[in-house]
């Protein structure tokens, strides 16, 4: 992978960590709120846990949830346009946001409780 590449996840990274953390009574509240943050983006590349590198236009994605909690590698939540739902456990994924579509998307950071969808598989 080209160095350049790695360079754009830099500005994400440093966004999401700047965004305080919600304070709440705990996992069940639902006061509590998640930082999030909405970035203007073009497609998304993940890269498995076997090492193989995917890519996901950002043109049909409303929302990307960052699920930090999990014991190994990353968990995403991409919720699309439609209703439809990926949840991706992955190694390291990349935000390209030049790209020939772009558009807005929430990116949210969030725990395994706080999952959206399906509430019983952890």
């Amino acid at each position: 992978m080209k160095a350049w590449k790695l360079l754009l996840v830099v500005p994400v990274v440093a966004a999401l960590a700047m965004v305080p953390q919600g304070q709440g009574q705990g996992p069940g509240d639902q006061s509590l709120t998640e930082p999030s943050q909405v970035l203007v983006v073009s497609e998304l590349q993940y890269v498995t846990l076997q090492g193989k590198t995917n890519v996901v236009s950002a043109r049909a994605v409303a929302e990307i949830r960052l699920v930090e909690d999990v014991p190994q590698g990353i968990r995403l939540e991409l919720y699309y346009d439609n209703g439809d739902y990926s949840l991706i456990d992955a190694q390291a994924f990349h935000l390209l946001r030049n790209g020939p579509a772009t558009r807005e998307v929430k990116l949210v950071r969030s725990t395994r409780d706080r999952m959206r969808f399906p509430k019983g598989i952890r």
